[in-house]
């Protein structure tokens, strides 16, 4: 368990290094991921703590995945790879191409799933998109960046896009497709950066399960950035169980998490009755 001031000192540092706040019921979980980075003892933590106040590089990349949570899976909640990859045919149809952002992918399977989402619906090898994949967490990018999971991160994978997306790489390993991954593209960045190294428009942008963590002002702050990152017509996807606060008056509420800009029509209509719009194989 933190000590009073470890938890202070970690707060200050989750605020200023990521634009995360950190609650009390917080402390007792970071007591325990300290101990799974391999920081033993108070003085470890001490240490640990001080260097990254002093602007060190690794420690401040340990802090950080001491603080970010990376627990994900593919296809988590499936009907929103569904409707984002038929609003990227759509996109692509007018334009010619399209772009999505997936803003936290931690070690990837979102970013992936998303990728082949729309190899299904555009019935194609390398259909005319792209995916941005960025997340704060270098070492979960580099994960992400090798492609390759257990058993356990596919078992929510229907055995159809197991077969036509993975393969065997080892004893219990499996390889995302090189198709697959020719679409994603990862990047480093932190939301509550003063820079963002990413251009838009985007046609969709992934931001699920990051707003509840960052305090009040850099999640405003985050979302009107991403709203002028968005395309026109673009959509921003979020968990159905966040909200925007303050930045409620930048997007337009569709059904189950996803939000248009505000003029654009709403995206209420596309999303019902999306279930089962892909095209498998082929």
């Amino acid at each position: 368990m933190l000590t009073n001031a470890q938890f202070d000192q970690t707060r200050r540092l989750a605020l200023r290094l990521a634009g995360i706040e950190l609650l009390e019921r917080h402390r007792e979980l970071l007591g325990r991921r300290s101990q799974r980075l391999g920081v033993r003892g108070g003085a470890g933590l001490d240490q640990l703590l001080g260097a990254a106040e002093e602007g060190e590089a690794e420690a401040t990349r340990r802090v950080i995945s001491l603080l970010t949570t990376n627990f994900t899976g593919f296809f988590r909640h499936p009907a929103h790879f569904e409707v984002a990859a038929a609003h990227a045919l759509r996109a692509a149809l007018r334009r010619g191409a399209a772009r999505l952002w997936s803003a936290a992918a931690a070690t990837g399977e979102e970013p992936y799933s998303l990728a082949m989402g729309l190899m299904e619906v555009f019935r194609r090898e390398d259909p005319p998109a792209t995916v941005l994949a960025t997340d704060i967490d270098v070492e979960a990018l580099a994960v992400a960046e090798r492609g390759e999971y257990g058993a356990r991160a596919l078992r929510a994978v229907e055995p159809e896009r197991s077969a036509r997306f993975f393969s065997e790489t080892a004893v219990g390993r499996w390889g995302v497709a090189p198709a697959v991954r020719r679409l994603v593209e990862f990047q480093g960045l932190n939301l509550a950066g003063v820079a963002w190294p990413v251009e838009g428009p985007f046609d969709v942008i992934f931001c699920r399960n990051v707003l509840m963590y960052l305090e009040a002002g850099h999640r405003y702050a985050v979302l009107e950035r991403m709203a002028s990152l968005l395309a026109p017509e673009g959509w921003l996807i979020l968990d159905p169980t966040e909200h925007l606060g303050r930045a409620g008056h930048l997007f337009t509420p569709g059904a189950d998490g996803v939000y248009s800009r505000p003029g654009a029509a709403s995206p209420r209509r596309a999303v019902t009755g999306m279930s089962g719009v892909l095209h498998r194989g082929g």
